[in-house]
Protein backbone atom coordinates (compact mmCIF):
# COMPACT_ATOMS: atom_id res chain seq x y z
CA UNK A 1 0.00 0.00 0.00
CA UNK A 2 1.31 3.47 -0.94
CA UNK A 3 0.89 6.14 1.75
CA UNK A 4 2.33 9.61 1.19
CA UNK A 5 4.59 8.31 -1.55
CA UNK A 6 6.01 5.45 0.48
CA UNK A 7 5.15 1.77 0.19
CA UNK A 8 4.04 -0.03 3.37
CA UNK A 9 3.41 -3.69 3.96
CA UNK A 10 0.41 -4.20 6.25
CA UNK A 11 1.54 -5.73 9.53
CA UNK A 12 -1.42 -6.87 11.59
CA UNK A 13 0.76 -7.47 14.64
CA UNK A 14 1.70 -3.80 14.91
CA UNK A 15 -1.54 -2.26 13.57
CA UNK A 16 -3.06 -2.47 17.04
CA UNK A 17 -3.88 -0.06 19.85
CA UNK A 18 -1.12 -0.10 22.46
CA UNK A 19 -1.79 -1.39 25.96
CA UNK A 20 -0.89 1.99 27.46
CA UNK A 21 -3.35 3.81 25.17
CA UNK A 22 -6.09 1.41 26.29
CA UNK A 23 -5.32 1.91 29.99
CA UNK A 24 -5.00 5.68 29.63
CA UNK A 25 -8.05 6.35 27.45
CA UNK A 26 -10.25 4.08 29.56
CA UNK A 27 -9.12 6.07 32.60
CA UNK A 28 -10.12 9.31 30.85
CA UNK A 29 -13.55 7.83 30.11
CA UNK A 30 -13.94 6.76 33.73
CA UNK A 31 -13.10 10.24 35.04
CA UNK A 32 -15.56 11.88 32.63
CA UNK A 33 -18.29 9.42 33.63
CA UNK A 34 -17.71 9.04 37.37
CA UNK A 35 -15.65 12.08 38.34
CA UNK A 36 -16.91 14.35 41.10
CA UNK A 37 -16.57 18.11 40.66
CA UNK A 38 -14.06 19.65 43.08
CA UNK A 39 -12.79 23.15 43.76
CA UNK A 40 -9.03 23.41 44.33
CA UNK A 41 -6.14 25.82 44.89
CA UNK A 42 -5.79 26.65 41.16
CA UNK A 43 -9.25 28.20 40.85
CA UNK A 44 -10.14 25.82 37.99
CA UNK A 45 -12.49 23.02 39.03
CA UNK A 46 -11.61 19.39 38.40
CA UNK A 47 -13.49 16.18 37.72
CA UNK A 48 -11.77 13.73 40.05
CA UNK A 49 -11.76 10.05 41.01
CA UNK A 50 -9.68 8.32 43.67
CA UNK A 51 -7.63 5.16 44.01
CA UNK A 52 -6.49 4.43 40.44
CA UNK A 53 -4.07 1.55 39.86
CA UNK A 54 -2.64 -0.09 36.76
CA UNK A 55 0.26 -2.31 35.68
CA UNK A 56 2.29 -2.11 32.46
CA UNK A 57 4.80 -4.67 31.19
CA UNK A 58 7.54 -2.23 30.16
CA UNK A 59 9.84 -5.06 29.13
CA UNK A 60 7.30 -6.08 26.51
CA UNK A 61 6.03 -2.67 25.35
CA UNK A 62 7.52 0.76 26.00
CA UNK A 63 4.61 2.97 27.18
CA UNK A 64 4.24 6.14 25.13
CA UNK A 65 0.85 7.40 23.97
CA UNK A 66 -0.09 7.14 20.30
CA UNK A 67 -3.58 8.69 20.59
CA UNK A 68 -1.76 12.03 20.91
CA UNK A 69 1.84 13.14 20.62
CA UNK A 70 3.91 13.17 23.80
CA UNK A 71 6.88 15.55 24.01
CA UNK A 72 9.23 12.79 25.07
CA UNK A 73 12.28 15.08 24.79
CA UNK A 74 10.94 17.23 27.64
CA UNK A 75 9.77 14.22 29.64
CA UNK A 76 13.27 12.75 29.45
CA UNK A 77 15.12 15.93 30.40
CA UNK A 78 12.76 16.54 33.35
CA UNK A 79 13.42 13.02 34.66
CA UNK A 80 17.19 13.45 34.31
CA UNK A 81 16.95 16.84 36.04
CA UNK A 82 15.36 15.19 39.08
CA UNK A 83 17.22 11.89 39.30
CA UNK A 84 20.59 12.40 37.59
CA UNK A 85 21.41 16.13 37.83
CA UNK A 86 19.45 16.18 41.11
CA UNK A 87 18.76 19.87 40.67
CA UNK A 88 15.98 22.35 41.48
CA UNK A 89 17.51 25.02 39.22
CA UNK A 90 15.09 25.78 36.38
CA UNK A 91 17.90 27.15 34.19
CA UNK A 92 19.17 23.55 33.77
CA UNK A 93 15.94 22.75 31.94
CA UNK A 94 15.88 26.02 30.00
CA UNK A 95 19.36 25.25 28.64
CA UNK A 96 17.77 22.14 27.13
CA UNK A 97 14.83 24.13 25.67
CA UNK A 98 12.50 22.63 28.27
CA UNK A 99 10.16 25.31 29.66
CA UNK A 100 7.63 23.19 31.54
CA UNK A 101 8.71 24.46 34.98
CA UNK A 102 8.96 28.16 34.05
CA UNK A 103 5.64 29.05 35.68
CA UNK A 104 6.74 27.54 39.00
CA UNK A 105 10.09 29.33 39.15
CA UNK A 106 10.77 31.76 42.03
CA UNK A 107 11.45 35.23 40.58
CA UNK A 108 14.63 37.25 41.12
CA UNK A 109 13.02 39.20 43.98
CA UNK A 110 12.43 35.94 45.87
CA UNK A 111 8.67 35.98 45.19
CA UNK A 112 6.78 33.09 43.63
CA UNK A 113 3.89 34.41 41.58
CA UNK A 114 0.89 32.51 40.25
CA UNK A 115 -1.23 33.82 37.40
CA UNK A 116 -4.87 33.80 36.40
CA UNK A 117 -5.94 31.48 33.59
CA UNK A 118 -6.12 33.08 30.15
CA UNK A 119 -8.46 36.06 30.15
CA UNK A 120 -8.46 39.81 30.36
CA UNK A 121 -4.97 41.16 31.12
CA UNK A 122 -4.71 43.60 34.04
CA UNK A 123 -1.10 44.84 34.41
CA UNK A 124 -2.14 47.20 37.24
CA UNK A 125 -3.36 44.48 39.60
CA UNK A 126 -1.41 44.29 42.86
CA UNK A 127 -1.71 41.45 45.35
CA UNK A 128 -0.50 41.01 48.90
CA UNK A 129 2.70 39.00 49.30
CA UNK A 130 2.41 36.27 51.94
CA UNK A 131 5.21 34.55 53.83
CA UNK A 132 5.62 30.76 53.95
CA UNK A 133 3.33 30.57 57.01
CA UNK A 134 0.50 32.33 55.18
CA UNK A 135 0.90 35.70 56.90
CA UNK A 136 1.24 39.04 55.06
CA UNK A 137 4.95 39.67 54.43
CA UNK A 138 6.32 42.95 55.84
CA UNK A 139 9.14 44.90 54.24
CA UNK A 140 12.05 46.47 56.17
CA UNK A 141 9.92 49.50 57.02
CA UNK A 142 7.09 47.39 58.40
CA UNK A 143 4.74 47.82 55.44
CA UNK A 144 2.84 44.94 53.88
CA UNK A 145 4.58 43.88 50.67
CA UNK A 146 2.66 43.78 47.40
CA UNK A 147 3.55 42.41 43.98
CA UNK A 148 2.54 42.94 40.35
CA UNK A 149 2.78 40.63 37.35
CA UNK A 150 6.26 39.79 36.10
CA UNK A 151 4.97 38.34 32.82
CA UNK A 152 3.53 40.57 30.14
CA UNK A 153 0.05 39.45 29.14
CA UNK A 154 -0.61 37.50 32.35
CA UNK A 155 -2.58 38.79 35.34
CA UNK A 156 -1.13 38.02 38.76
CA UNK A 157 -3.24 35.85 41.07
CA UNK A 158 -1.15 35.21 44.23
CA UNK A 159 2.34 35.95 45.56
CA UNK A 160 4.40 34.06 48.13
CA UNK A 161 7.77 35.15 49.52
CA UNK A 162 10.50 32.49 49.46
CA UNK A 163 13.54 34.76 49.60
CA UNK A 164 16.24 35.66 47.06
CA UNK A 165 18.22 32.52 47.96
CA UNK A 166 15.53 30.52 46.14
CA UNK A 167 15.47 32.70 43.00
CA UNK A 168 15.56 30.66 39.78
CA UNK A 169 14.52 27.44 41.53
CA UNK A 170 11.38 25.57 42.54
CA UNK A 171 12.47 25.56 46.17
CA UNK A 172 13.15 22.40 48.16
CA UNK A 173 11.32 20.00 45.84
CA UNK A 174 12.07 17.14 43.43
CA UNK A 175 15.80 17.24 42.52
CA UNK A 176 16.64 19.16 45.68
CA UNK A 177 15.29 16.23 47.71
CA UNK A 178 17.16 13.57 45.71
CA UNK A 179 20.36 15.59 46.06
CA UNK A 180 19.98 15.97 49.82
CA UNK A 181 19.07 12.39 50.68
CA UNK A 182 20.85 10.55 47.81
CA UNK A 183 18.19 7.86 47.66
CA UNK A 184 18.71 7.14 43.93
CA UNK A 185 22.35 6.39 44.75
CA UNK A 186 21.25 4.03 47.53
CA UNK A 187 18.88 2.12 45.24
CA UNK A 188 21.47 1.86 42.46
CA UNK A 189 24.06 0.51 44.91
CA UNK A 190 21.63 -2.07 46.32
CA UNK A 191 20.53 -3.24 42.88
CA UNK A 192 24.10 -4.29 42.18
CA UNK A 193 25.13 -5.52 45.63
CA UNK A 194 21.96 -6.52 47.49
CA UNK A 195 19.18 -6.82 44.89
CA UNK A 196 16.64 -8.38 47.25
CA UNK A 197 16.78 -5.50 49.72
CA UNK A 198 13.23 -4.48 50.73
CA UNK A 199 14.24 -0.89 51.51
CA UNK A 200 14.84 0.27 47.95
CA UNK A 201 12.53 3.28 48.25
CA UNK A 202 12.98 6.79 46.84
CA UNK A 203 10.74 9.35 48.54
CA UNK A 204 10.39 12.89 47.21
CA UNK A 205 7.97 13.77 50.02
CA UNK A 206 9.88 15.07 53.05
CA UNK A 207 7.70 16.83 55.64
CA UNK A 208 10.48 19.09 56.92
CA UNK A 209 10.96 20.66 53.47
CA UNK A 210 7.37 20.96 52.20
CA UNK A 211 6.98 24.57 53.33
CA UNK A 212 9.87 25.72 51.13
CA UNK A 213 8.78 23.65 48.11
CA UNK A 214 7.00 25.67 45.41
CA UNK A 215 5.05 22.55 44.39
CA UNK A 216 5.33 19.45 46.60
CA UNK A 217 6.04 16.40 44.45
CA UNK A 218 3.02 14.94 42.67
CA UNK A 219 4.78 11.67 41.82
CA UNK A 220 6.17 11.38 45.31
CA UNK A 221 7.68 7.93 45.73
CA UNK A 222 8.98 4.86 43.95
CA UNK A 223 9.89 1.37 45.17
CA UNK A 224 12.08 -1.15 43.41
CA UNK A 225 12.04 -4.94 43.44
CA UNK A 226 14.10 -7.59 41.65
CA UNK A 227 12.43 -10.88 40.76
CA UNK A 228 13.56 -13.52 38.26
CA UNK A 229 16.28 -11.22 36.94
CA UNK A 230 13.79 -8.43 36.18
CA UNK A 231 13.52 -5.00 37.77
CA UNK A 232 9.98 -4.05 38.76
CA UNK A 233 8.96 -0.53 39.79
CA UNK A 234 6.10 0.64 42.02
CA UNK A 235 5.32 4.33 41.54
CA UNK A 236 2.94 6.35 43.72
CA UNK A 237 1.29 9.61 42.68
CA UNK A 238 -0.75 11.76 45.08
CA UNK A 239 -2.25 13.96 42.35
CA UNK A 240 -2.40 13.44 38.59
CA UNK A 241 -3.27 16.05 35.99
CA UNK A 242 -4.36 13.16 33.79
CA UNK A 243 -4.45 14.97 30.42
CA UNK A 244 -1.05 16.66 30.76
CA UNK A 245 1.05 15.19 33.56
CA UNK A 246 0.29 11.48 33.50
CA UNK A 247 1.46 10.69 29.92
CA UNK A 248 4.73 12.48 30.74
CA UNK A 249 5.17 10.72 34.06
CA UNK A 250 4.54 7.17 32.86
CA UNK A 251 6.95 7.43 29.92
CA UNK A 252 9.70 9.07 31.98
CA UNK A 253 9.49 6.54 34.83
CA UNK A 254 9.56 3.72 32.27
CA UNK A 255 12.82 5.23 30.99
CA UNK A 256 14.17 5.57 34.55
CA UNK A 257 13.25 1.94 35.22
CA UNK A 258 15.03 0.81 32.05
CA UNK A 259 18.13 2.86 32.91
CA UNK A 260 18.30 1.46 36.45
CA UNK A 261 17.92 -2.06 35.00
CA UNK A 262 20.57 -1.47 32.32
CA UNK A 263 23.31 -0.34 34.70
CA UNK A 264 22.46 -3.17 37.13
CA UNK A 265 22.57 -5.98 34.56
CA UNK A 266 18.82 -6.67 34.86
CA UNK A 267 15.92 -7.06 32.47
CA UNK A 268 12.99 -4.62 32.58
CA UNK A 269 9.83 -5.86 34.27
CA UNK A 270 6.50 -4.37 35.31
CA UNK A 271 5.72 -0.75 36.06
CA UNK A 272 3.03 -0.68 38.76
CA UNK A 273 1.28 2.67 39.20
CA UNK A 274 -1.08 4.10 41.81
CA UNK A 275 -2.84 7.48 41.93
CA UNK A 276 -4.79 8.88 44.86
CA UNK A 277 -6.46 11.75 42.97
CA UNK A 278 -6.74 11.38 39.18
CA UNK A 279 -8.39 14.44 37.69
CA UNK A 280 -9.25 16.41 34.57
CA UNK A 281 -9.52 20.21 34.76
CA UNK A 282 -12.83 21.38 33.35
CA UNK A 283 -11.07 23.55 30.75
CA UNK A 284 -9.37 20.40 29.38
CA UNK A 285 -12.57 18.49 28.60
CA UNK A 286 -12.78 19.49 24.92
CA UNK A 287 -9.23 18.25 24.33
CA UNK A 288 -10.01 15.00 26.13
CA UNK A 289 -13.11 14.42 23.99
CA UNK A 290 -10.99 14.87 20.86
CA UNK A 291 -8.47 12.31 22.08
CA UNK A 292 -11.20 9.83 22.97
CA UNK A 293 -12.69 10.24 19.47
CA UNK A 294 -9.29 9.36 18.04
CA UNK A 295 -9.01 6.38 20.39
CA UNK A 296 -12.41 5.15 19.24
CA UNK A 297 -11.33 5.41 15.60
CA UNK A 298 -8.08 3.57 16.38
CA UNK A 299 -10.03 0.71 17.93
CA UNK A 300 -12.42 0.58 14.98
CA UNK A 301 -9.60 0.52 12.42
CA UNK A 302 -7.80 -2.20 14.39
CA UNK A 303 -10.85 -4.48 14.00
CA UNK A 304 -11.17 -3.69 10.29
CA UNK A 305 -7.45 -4.26 9.61
CA UNK A 306 -7.57 -7.65 11.36
CA UNK A 307 -10.65 -8.71 9.40
CA UNK A 308 -10.08 -7.46 5.85
CA UNK A 309 -7.59 -8.43 3.15
CA UNK A 310 -4.83 -6.10 1.97
CA UNK A 311 -6.78 -5.45 -1.23
CA UNK A 312 -9.95 -4.53 0.66
CA UNK A 313 -8.03 -2.17 2.96
CA UNK A 314 -6.35 -0.47 0.02
CA UNK A 315 -9.74 -0.01 -1.66
CA UNK A 316 -11.10 1.56 1.55
CA UNK A 317 -8.15 3.94 1.72
CA UNK A 318 -8.45 5.01 -1.91
CA UNK A 319 -12.18 5.62 -1.43
CA UNK A 320 -11.45 7.85 1.59
CA UNK A 321 -8.84 9.81 -0.37
CA UNK A 322 -11.28 10.24 -3.29
CA UNK A 323 -13.98 11.42 -0.89
CA UNK A 324 -11.50 13.91 0.57
CA UNK A 325 -10.78 15.37 -2.89
CA UNK A 326 -14.50 15.80 -3.64
CA UNK A 327 -15.14 17.49 -0.28
CA UNK A 328 -12.12 19.79 -0.66
CA UNK A 329 -13.75 21.26 -3.75
CA UNK A 330 -17.19 21.57 -2.14
CA UNK A 331 -15.79 23.04 1.09
CA UNK A 332 -14.84 26.21 -0.76
CA UNK A 333 -18.52 27.21 -0.81
CA UNK A 334 -20.10 25.23 2.05
CA UNK A 335 -19.53 25.45 5.82
CA UNK A 336 -21.37 22.16 6.33
CA UNK A 337 -18.96 20.45 3.93
CA UNK A 338 -16.01 21.81 5.96
CA UNK A 339 -17.19 19.75 8.94
CA UNK A 340 -17.50 16.61 6.79
CA UNK A 341 -14.07 17.23 5.31
CA UNK A 342 -12.55 17.51 8.79
CA UNK A 343 -14.08 14.15 9.78
CA UNK A 344 -12.80 12.42 6.62
CA UNK A 345 -9.31 13.81 7.24
CA UNK A 346 -9.39 12.51 10.81
CA UNK A 347 -10.36 9.05 9.52
CA UNK A 348 -7.55 9.13 6.95
CA UNK A 349 -5.01 10.31 9.55
CA UNK A 350 -5.92 7.53 12.00
CA UNK A 351 -5.94 4.88 9.25
CA UNK A 352 -2.49 5.99 8.06
CA UNK A 353 -1.23 5.91 11.65
CA UNK A 354 -2.52 2.38 12.25
CA UNK A 355 -1.04 1.05 9.01
CA UNK A 356 2.37 2.74 9.25
CA UNK A 357 3.08 2.59 12.99
CA UNK A 358 5.48 0.12 14.55
CA UNK A 359 6.12 -0.92 18.12
CA UNK A 360 8.07 1.91 19.82
CA UNK A 361 11.30 0.82 21.48
CA UNK A 362 13.66 2.40 23.99
CA UNK A 363 17.35 2.11 23.09
CA UNK A 364 19.96 2.83 25.77
CA UNK A 365 23.72 3.20 25.46
CA UNK A 366 25.74 0.38 27.01
CA UNK A 367 26.55 1.92 30.42
CA UNK A 368 27.11 0.52 33.88
CA UNK A 369 26.80 3.89 35.66
CA UNK A 370 23.49 5.78 35.70
CA UNK A 371 25.29 9.09 36.13
CA UNK A 372 27.44 8.57 33.02
CA UNK A 373 24.47 8.74 30.61
CA UNK A 374 24.63 11.91 28.54
CA UNK A 375 22.00 14.43 29.65
CA UNK A 376 22.53 17.02 26.92
CA UNK A 377 19.86 17.73 24.29
CA UNK A 378 20.43 18.47 20.62
CA UNK A 379 17.54 20.76 19.68
CA UNK A 380 18.40 21.01 15.99
CA UNK A 381 15.14 20.49 14.07
CA UNK A 382 16.64 18.06 11.56
CA UNK A 383 18.27 16.04 14.33
CA UNK A 384 15.02 15.85 16.32
CA UNK A 385 13.17 14.51 13.28
CA UNK A 386 15.54 11.53 13.34
CA UNK A 387 15.93 11.21 17.12
CA UNK A 388 12.95 12.56 19.06
CA UNK A 389 14.69 12.56 22.45
CA UNK A 390 17.54 14.76 21.19
CA UNK A 391 19.89 12.51 23.16
CA UNK A 392 22.41 10.01 21.78
CA UNK A 393 22.47 7.77 24.87
CA UNK A 394 18.72 7.50 25.42
CA UNK A 395 16.60 7.05 22.28
CA UNK A 396 12.92 6.31 21.69
CA UNK A 397 12.73 4.79 18.22
CA UNK A 398 9.86 4.04 15.83
CA UNK A 399 7.43 6.37 17.62
CA UNK A 400 4.42 7.53 15.62
CA UNK A 401 1.29 9.15 16.99
CA UNK A 402 -1.76 11.24 16.26
CA UNK A 403 -1.01 14.98 16.49
CA UNK A 404 -0.35 16.88 19.72
CA UNK A 405 -3.44 18.19 21.54
CA UNK A 406 -2.87 21.55 23.23
CA UNK A 407 -4.55 21.83 26.64
CA UNK A 408 -4.44 24.50 29.36
CA UNK A 409 -2.07 24.24 32.33
CA UNK A 410 -3.44 24.99 35.80
CA UNK A 411 -0.96 26.75 38.08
Amino acid sequence: MIIKGKEYKINRETSVVSEWDKVYCNLLKKILKEGELFENRTGIDTLSIEGVTFKLDVGNEFPILESKKVAIKNALSEMLWIYQAQSNDVSWLKERANNIWNEWEVDKDGIYRTYEPKGEYDPTREVTVYDLDGNPKLDEEGNVMTAKSNIEGKTIKTAKYFGPEYAGTIGTAYGWITNKFKRPQYVLHQLKHNPHDRRMVISLWQDEYLKTAVLPSCVWSSEWKVKDGKLHAFVHQRSADTPLGLPFNVSQYAILQAMFAKVSGLEVGNLNWSIMDAHIYVNQIDGIKLELERFKKMQAWEKIIKKETDEELEARYLALKERESILEEKAKTSKQTEKMLKEIREQIMIFELMITKEKPILELADKDDFFSFDNSVNNDKEYLEKNITGNEDIKVLRYKSAPFIKMPIAQ
